[in-house]
């Protein structure tokens, strides 16, 4: 058992909540936060609660962010790891609702931003600091059918690459992932198979393949692809 800390967005489904068991497993005190709180307080329940505390808040809601994280934190000391894996899809390019591709922002970047700014003092508390922002394939490629969503996973990566050059200088390495389409329920209507999708365990064994590199290394971006499917013999 450690005494390491790690603070998981979107912890109660997907890749947050598969994060989320991985890191309990390793040993982690857990600081898990999602909106729907039900979900969370359900899987919460499963873990041991001297290792677990639960913030049911969204967010979006900057100021209820700020005043349960600050607490949660203080009670802690520290900070280990930071992984924002809170995230919303809504398909569109210049159709888009101008609420869609403002809720978009809000959620993939600015909340992100939010939480990175709130956790940097407690991160650097820690001897290896790590901060894991979820982006997409579609912030590194373009794809004409979902342009807004592409547009704030492009911010995502543009600014998590920036601060981990700014925060590598205090000892926090940050990451951004950018994996194709995971098999979580956000990918329901993509028209792939299970088997044709990454699974929530590729991105629990890319992340230990980050944190397993020598002190020296550092990954500011990993793309993790998708095998296309043969194409059958005419």
């Amino acid at each position: 058992m450690s005494n390491n800390v790690a603070l998981i967005t979107g912890a109660s489904r997907g890749i947050g909540h598969q994060l989320a068991r991985h890191f309990y497993a390793r040993g982690y005190h857990l600081i898990l936060l999602a909106r729907d709180a039900q979900t969370l307080n359900r899987f919460a329940s499963t873990l041991d609660p001297a290792r677990v505390q639960v913030l049911a808040v969204d967010v979006c809601d900057h100021a209820a962010v700020a005043a349960q994280v600050q607490q949660v934190l203080h009670t802690h000391g520290q900070l280990n790891v930071l992984i924002n894996a809170a995230g919303i899809f809504r398909a569109g390019s210049t159709q888009t609702s101008l609420d869609d591709f403002s809720a978009l922002l809000t959620t993939n970047v600015t909340a992100i931003h939010h939480l990175c700014q709130l956790c940097t003092p407690w991160l650097q508390k820690s001897e290896d600091a790590r901060i894991f922002n979820l982006a997409s394939v579609s912030g590194v490629q373009p794809y004409g059918s979902v342009a807004s969503y592409a547009a704030s996973k492009h911010a995502l990566v543009g600014y998590s690459r920036s601060i981990a050059r700014e925060l590598g200088a205090l000892g926090i390495k940050v990451t951004t992932l950018c994996p194709d389409v995971v098999d979580t329920d956000m990918a329901v209507g993509s028209g792939l198979s299970a088997e044709e999708m990454l699974s929530t365990e590729d991105i629990c064994r890319a992340v230990d393949f980050v944190m397993s590199l020598s002190p020296a290394a550092v990954i500011e971006q990993l793309t993790i692809g998708r095998q296309q499917r043969p194409r059958k013999p005419s």
